[in-house]
């Protein structure tokens, strides 16, 4: 920041007591210079102090400091290696030297310095080296861009711009006087173009310097910066300059009423600046070195309290620094942006946004707002429209930093939305209740789920984020995703821990429903019973600490309506079993199918994945001794019939050979091939037939089935 336009963007005041202690009587008449915020005589006095004192700490300290001061970064570097050097340097001047090296684009280097810092006492310096780890700054570049306005910029500085219905206000520096600023207007012709600039209310303005500004939600009112009166400033002692808030009302047409009221905690002994609405026009933010303050300028907010403000309330650490915190602006959603000076950045000034969570009523931890819309010098001045995806900011990257310009930004960087958190038991369906944190990129959430409702949540869309959670009976979930707009419930399956466990219901195969009167049995193949039960309406069975990857089997039984079933299972490690039984009415005479009986072309022979469903069959008949049963094999239209009936009567024989070859007396079963003669569609094709049926018709019509057609008399 040069020697004109620090007080009017960061408005400091340098006084004697923020100097460092020396002795040499020769450096009195720099010092004064430099408390008079003469930077460029300072320096050149010290400068000449060097010549016969190259390595003095003090001298090259404060040299250092001085073009800083003027953003004359190049030769500020020329200074900090004797502080650095110096046994006298402390952590907070390698800190300085490390923002000099972004200044001068030798950001490797000052990752250097940072890494060297980031396990300091001093959370705020040790907080650039972690954030250099993980180099967040530059995360979704792609879509994002700044483009600098047209017709606005000079050689002067222009900064804060902000809409006012269809044109620009913002400040501009006078041509004749670097010292005096002006609020200007004009019109937009489009997003970064603008027409004729005239000055804004200049009956309300000082004829010195004007500040920052904002507009109510409805332009109705105006809240500015504007230096304090002389009868105020007489009274300085140790500073030359006070700013202090006022507001005014505005009519349809823009015109300001030209009497103007002052923040009622304005005061001659710190200053007030840059203040921010928010849309309900309740919550004024804004700048003030004000006592109960962290460090230099920090950002504070008063409520509204009937006609008058509430008392500020300084936003706290997480918001604030023992730097600079400046230019405040809300958005529409009620989240802060700012900027700071000593939070992790790209250097100089930086904007950083804190979301509001409108669930929990609080601001998250403030994140750099990245680039390019930040660059290795100052940024600030940010104004958003309701959108939030378009706006306007200040910056002096271009020009060799000596003036300020406007920019016009569009962001498609992820946007925070509310959404909601919720933990399902993956066996019951049941909503649970769980522990959880939730990291997407700098930002951690920590929480715990209800299980009365779905836990509100605030995350950003389309960026990944990794969730841990746990809960005492169920397995830890660690996973990565993204979330959109579209995910309004976000729902985290969460699978038991391990009882060694099967569990399920005994359903009727064609309707679907629990069955009750059903006796259920668990045991092994040496006999060793684990559960008999007979089931209630409900149709469920349950039964843990079952032994693991051995062969057990569960057997369903319910006389004399259902077949009887047996299937055989294993329990792995760490696995709990859910397995529903589907059993069927016995009605004599009505054929079931036989899913997945394949033959080869013209063939009979039993293939190995038919001998699967056909082993079903015969534990079936097992199960249900008194059954006798007639299977029957069927075939399409295609060849002739003759033969078809030949071919399937072969089949289904070959099939009753096998199940008769498992223990099923034979005297049990009978094999009939039906050949076409029993088609299930209209896809008949013989003699003068033809037929137009689909290869997935035909197929319905290959097939195998079994129907009881008696019982054995006892």
């Amino acid at each position: 920041m040069n020697r004109y336009t620090a007080p009017i963007i960061l408005l400091l005041v340098i006084i004697a007591k923020q100097l460092d202690s020396q002795t040499d009587p020769r450096l009195a008449g720099a010092d004064k210079l430099y408390i008079k915020m003469l930077y460029k005589n300072a320096a050149a006095e010290y400068e000449d102090f060097l010549k016969n004192n190259p390595k003095d700490f003090y001298a090259s300290k404060q040299a250092a400091l001085c073009y800083t001061k003027l953003s004359d970064h190049n030769k500020a570097i020329d200074f900090w290696p004797a502080v650095i050097d110096n046994s006298l340097a402390t952590e907070h001047d390698k800190f300085s030297y490390g923002k000099c090296l972004l200044a001068n684009y030798r950001v490797d280097d000052a990752k250097k310095v940072f890494n060297l810092l980031k396990n300091s006492s001093n959370k705020e310096i040790a907080s650039w080296g972690k954030a250099y780890e993980s180099n967040s700054f530059f995360e979704d570049t792609a879509l994002a861009r700044a483009t600098e306005v047209r017709n606005i910029n000079s050689l002067k500085s222009e900064y804060s711009p902000v809409l006012y219905g269809s044109k620009l206000v913002f400040i501009q520096e006078d041509k004749n006087n670097p010292l005096k600023t002006v609020i200007k207007i004009c019109d937009k012709n489009d997003s970064v173009s603008f027409g004729k600039t005239t000055p804004f209310n200049a009956h309300i303005q000082s004829k010195k310097i004007n500040g920052a500004f904002c507009f109510s939600k409805d332009d109705s009112s105006f809240y500015f910066t504007r230096l304090a009166p002389n009868s105020d400033l007489k009274k300085l002692k140790n500073a030359n300059l006070r700013y202090y808030i006022y507001t005014t009302k505005l009519n349809k047409f823009g015109d300001a009423h030209p009497e103007f009221t002052p923040f009622q905690y304005n005061n001659i002994n710190y200053d007030c600046m840059h203040p921010a609405i928010n849309k309900d026009g309740n919550k004024l933010y804004f700048v003030s070195n004000m006592p109960g303050g962290l460090g230099g300028y920090d950002i504070w907010v008063s409520e509204k309290q009937g006609e008058n403000w509430g008392q500020p309330v300084n936003m706290g650490p997480m918001i604030n620094t023992s730097g600079n915190e400046l230019f405040p602006f809300v958005d529409f959603n009620g989240s802060l942006y700012y900027s700071s000076d000593t939070k992790p950045g790209l250097g100089g000034l930086d904007i950083f946004y804190a979301d509001y969570n409108s669930y929990k009523k609080e601001f998250s931890e403030p994140e750099n707002f990245g680039f390019p819309f930040n660059s290795n010098f100052d940024d600030f001045g940010l104004y958003l429209r309701k959108n939030n995806r378009n706006g306007y900011f200040s910056s002096n990257r271009k020009n060799g930093q000596l003036d300020y310009d406007i920019y016009f930004l569009n962001n498609n960087k992820p946007k925070y939305y509310n959404t909601k958190l919720q933990f399902i038991d993956s066996v019951t369906g049941n909503v649970i209740s769980a522990n959880y944190t939730i990291t997407q990129g700098a930002i951690t959430t920590i929480g715990t789920s209800e299980t009365a409702q779905a836990t509100k949540l605030r995350i950003k869309t389309l960026k990944d984020f990794t969730l841990y959670s746990s809960s005492g009976s169920f397995k830890p979930i660690l996973l990565t995703r993204q979330a959109t707009t579209d995910d309004t419930l976000i729902t985290i399956y969460c699978q038991p821990k391990s009882q060694q466990s099967i569990k399920g219901r005994i359903l009727d195969k064609e309707s679907g429903l629990p069955i009750a009167g059903v006796k259920v049995a668990i045991y092994d193949e040496t006999g060793t019973n684990y559960l008999t039960k007979v089931t209630e309406e409900t149709g469920t069975y349950q039964v843990t600490n079952l032994p693991i990857d051995k062969a057990l089997y569960i057997g369903s039984e319910k006389k004399p309506d259902y077949f009887s079933n047996t299937d055989k299972f294993f329990i792995k490690k760490d696995s709990d079993l859910v397995k529903d039984i589907f059993t069927q009415k016995i009605v004599v005479g009505k054929a079931i199918k036989i899913d997945n009986i394949y033959f080869d072309a013209a063939k009979w022979a039993i293939r190995p994945d038919a001998a699967l469903e056909l082993d079903k069959l015969a534990q079936l008949m097992k199960d249900n001794s008194d059954i006798i049963i007639e299977l029957s094999s069927h075939t399409d239209c295609n060849g002739n019939a003759n033969s078809n009936l030949i071919l399937s009567d072969k089949r289904a024989k070959s099939s009753t050979d096998y199940i008769v070859s498992k223990g099923v007396a034979k005297t049990r079963i009978k094999s009939k091939g039906y050949g076409e003669t029993k088609l299930l569609n209209s896809c008949a094709c013989e003699g003068a037939k033809t037929s137009n049926c689909k290869e997935e018709e035909h197929a319905q019509n290959r097939r195998t089935e079994f129907k009881v057609t008696g019982f054995i008399k006892k």
